[in-house]
């Protein structure tokens, strides 16, 4: 594989289709959004920012992108071995109808369910048994993207942020100074992701050092208080 794009963060646009039918399953281009008449009254649509080789896209897209310039437009084939993997038998199961009665869910063909934490689609309902899939919707599926490279983002304080705005829905500051990160988080997301962001963010190459602080409401108080 020949690497073209060189910064580990590239701004994209993209068009992902089902290949065998043109099915649009994903965009993030409002333009083409319009074009093809898809309401967009409910979605944030515009270029995103990835750091490529960490999993924030598909693995066969994030492949095709690598061989890509910034600037350049084309379209990509994206295989199922490379996006949500083949159908598997053993992610279809048949529950007990009791499981959804005790929730007082009637369980319905079609229905969209989430079970222990999987998702997945009822396929059928008889008597006291329910058949639900939960394959992704995409599984099996050969996958067609139009994407665009915009640029390349180089300048480190982007780069944070595009690994921020992946993770956190919440608001954050940032501060950078040289290759040092201060990442001020004003709500508590928990151990388990303040490591990661620390990890993910320390990942970038321009990046030595990257701390997460999280200023707690009740501390603010006090302040103001003293």
């Amino acid at each position: 594989m020949v690497i073209v794009v060189e910064s580990e963060v590239v701004e994209i646009n993209y068009v992902g289709r089902i290949k065998n039918t043109g099915e649009i399953f994903d965009l993030t281009d409002k333009e083409k959004a319009d074009e093809e008449g898809l309401s967009t009254d409910e979605m944030e649509l515009g270029p995103v920012k990835v750091f490529l080789g960490e999993g924030y896209i598909l693995e066969g897209l994030d492949k095709k992108i690598k061989e890509m310039e910034a600037g350049e437009e084309k379209t990509v084939e994206v295989p199922k071995e490379e996006a949500f993997g083949s159908r598997k038998g053993e992610n279809i199961k048949t529950i007990s109808k009791r499981e959804f009665e005790k929730y007082d869910v009637n369980p319905r063909r079609g229905m969209p369910v989430e079970v222990d934490g999987m998702r997945g689609k009822i396929l059928t309902v008889t008597s006291g048994r329910v058949k639900v899939d939960f394959n992704h919707p995409l599984a099996g599926r050969d996958l067609e993207y139009e994407v665009e490279v915009i640029r390349e983002v180089e300048d480190v304080e982007e780069q944070v942020e595009a690994v921020l705005d992946f993770h956190l829905n919440g608001d954050y500051e940032l501060e950078v100074d040289g290759g040092n990160v201060v990442i001020k988080l004003d709500q508590d997301f928990g151990e388990e992701l303040v490591e990661k962001l620390e990890e993910e963010v320390e990942k970038l190459e321009k990046v030595e050092k990257a701390e997460v602080q999280v200023e707690k409401q009740g501390e603010d108080d006090e302040d103001e208080e003293d």
